[in-house]
């Protein structure tokens, strides 16, 4: 069964425009490739209220996963994993493990320098009660997983590169044993000289017939000879590989004889 996951991403820079969400993106990739669904992404600004109002709204709606990015820091705006302790009425904890994993951390970045655990430091150890520490190969802040209810929790660091070493270590293992078998099978080409409007009776026509099978137009502008753009995705989650790739294999060649015949041209 094909698993949900929102995902929280959490920060001042993203509402401002300062920074560019790509943390999201490229979880929301990995999680469809693992066979997962991403049926919301949200953000929220460094606020306390805020973070525990949108915790307690996801929870509400009871995904299989929530995901939140950021705000696990040193600095007196990390303030994720609070709010995600306020939601669930949990206290925050300094935790052992936590701290010899940041303890660790710094012998390997500094090994002939002892660096002490001033009190920014022991905040990104501090966790909320009942929750894990998640090892962060390239960073300082330690991950955290928890359970609430029938959702399970993964907290972050808001640093790309400490985000992705994260999942791709514990998160993606997690989603991948809860979709069970569930593959997300897709298909992408080109579309040159039929508009929008024209293609999307088509569309309709096809997924009617292949109702497995999810079909979605990005325009793309025009070409140098003033033809429309347009690509097309045809995408399907199933767990039965072989026939979620015939299924597709089959939408994309009838939609392509169909596009063609209004004078199309189509290009894999």
């Amino acid at each position: 069964m094909q698993c949900t996951v929102e995902i929280l991403s959490i920060g001042n820079e993203l509402l401002l425009g300062n920074t560019v969400n790509t943390n999201a993106s490229w979880i929301a990739s990995q999680v469809t490739k693992l066979g997962g669904k991403v049926t919301r992404i949200t953000t929220v600004e460094d606020n306390l209220n805020g973070i525990s109002k949108s915790v307690k709204e996801t929870l509400r709606r009871r995904p299989d996963f929530l995901i939140t990015t950021g705000g696990i820091g040193p600095t007196f705006d990390d303030m994720s994993l609070k709010g995600v302790a306020r939601a669930l009425r949990l206290r925050i904890r300094l935790d052992k493990t936590a701290v010899e994993m940041l303890r660790a951390h710094y012998l390997r970045r500094f090994p002939n320098q002892r660096i002490p655990l001033t009190k920014p430091r022991l905040k990104m150890a501090s966790i909320p009660a009942t929750s894990t520490p998640i090892m962060n190969p390239v960073g300082t802040a330690p991950g955290v997983r928890l359970t609430a209810h029938a959702t399970e929790i993964f907290c972050l660091p808001g640093v790309p590169s400490e985000a992705k070493a994260i999942f791709q270590g514990t998160v993606s293992k997690a989603i991948k044993a809860r979709s069970k078998g569930t593959v997300f099978v897709e298909k992408w080409f080109k579309v040159l000289g039929v508009p929008e409007s024209s293609l999307a009776p088509v569309v309709s026509a096809v997924m009617r017939r292949w109702r497995g099978v999810y079909i979605k137009s990005h325009p793309r502008g025009i070409d140098a000879n003033g033809r429309p753009k347009i690509e097309l995705h045809l995408s399907i989650a199933s767990e039965k590989t072989r026939e979620a790739r015939l299924e597709v294999r089959r939408a994309a060649t009838e939609i392509r004889k169909r596009l063609t015949a209004l004078g199309a041209q189509v290009i894999s």
